[in-house]
């Protein structure tokens, strides 16, 4: 069973190596390596041609348009292969990865209508205090926001996953491509084809993928809001995609701006202490549940540098929140 990896990539020179020479030692050799480069303007390009001439199982694109999900279209499209799997160019796995999604995939397939298998995130040793922290608090209910990026423990069938291998057959049959429009959440468009046609989709908890992390705040905040851009995207393409929780950061924005008017109102004295009072109970509430997820973290990991989490929490319900309303907006 031949199986065509698909790696999108632009400017991961600082990372595309060691991606591909995990895709290269996997226990599963008959693979093509697709490499789909955006016009990377470092040396991305340099290094992935050096890698061809030791391995000629990798193969090198071009990606004129630049973003993710043409990239994956153009190793969609280039795929002759009886599977197909994707992993992004700052992510490496273990050397069984492609070996535990397809048995799995051999194992479920009579179970289930089955279209793919997908992986669990891990944080690499040597990301960034920061980055591995990013990593712990979207693995918890609190920060987590129902996404792919939650921990779990056993296979089972979820709404969308990441650094999936699909039957290419199935994708082919159904017509299943990437929304080029979808800069953000392009994964949960595509499995969400799947899904509405009848297919199920898995993941493994022991297929890991060790992604690197944004590294400093700023640069999370700014992929937050990205993320609920691309949710706005989404929802308004595909109105049952449309849950509870993705609203409730857009809830807390609003909050957020009518406790500051309570404040401002409270300096002014035209609220009495009461009043403000009430209205910063939720927000004290919040303020706990920050503290005790961070705290559980700390404990739970042994360092006391995973204190990033107080700020990464709310960096994540107030960008993701940001960028929800933000498409709102836009549109």
């Amino acid at each position: 069973m031949k199986i065509d990896i698909i790696v999108g990539v632009k400017n991961e020179a600082e990372h595309i190596e060691r991606c591909i020479r995990s895709l290269m030692n996997q226990t599963i050799k008959d693979i093509t390596i697709l490499v789909v480069d955006g016009l990377s303007q470092d040396n991305t390009r340099e290094i992935v041609q050096e890698l061809i001439k030791e391995d000629p199982r990798i193969k090198l694109l071009e990606n004129p348009q630049e973003n993710i999900s043409s990239g994956r279209n153009i190793g969609l499209l280039a795929s002759k292969a009886d599977y197909v799997a994707y992993l992004d160019g700052h992510a490496f796995v273990g050397e069984d990865w492609l070996d535990t999604l397809l048995s799995s995939f051999k194992d479920f397939k009579d179970n289930y209508r089955l279209a793919g298998v997908g992986s669990t995130y891990a944080s690499p040793d040597d990301d960034s205090s920061f980055g591995k922290t990013v990593a712990y608090c979207v693995q918890t209910v609190f920060g987590g926001l129902r996404t792919s990026f939650r921990e779990e423990e056993e296979i089972n069938p979820v709404e969308t996953v990441a650094f999936a291998l699909y039957k290419r057959s199935i994708l082919e049959k159904e017509g299943i491509i990437y929304d080029e429009k979808m800069t953000q959440c392009e994964d949960t468009d595509f499995n969400h084809q799947l899904v509405k046609n009848g297919y199920i989709i898995l993941k493994h908890p022991k297929a890991l993928v060790y992604q690197y992390r944004r590294k400093n705040i700023l640069q999370f905040a700014r992929q937050m809001i990205k993320y609920g851009e691309g949710r706005y995207k989404l929802i308004d393409k595909y109105r049952e995609t449309l849950h509870y929780h993705h609203l409730i950061p857009v809830i807390g924005i609003f909050y957020l701006i009518f406790t500051l008017i309570s404040l401002i109102l409270f300096i002014f004295n035209l609220i009495n202490s009461d009043y403000l009072i009430i209205i910063l109970v939720p927000l004290l509430l919040y303020l706990l549940m920050d503290v005790i997820y961070t705290l559980l973290i700390i404990t739970k990991h042994g360092s006391f540098k995973n204190i990033y989490a107080l700020l990464i929490f709310p960096t994540i319900h107030i960008g993701y929140g940001i960028g929800l309303l933000s498409g709102l907006v836009l549109d």
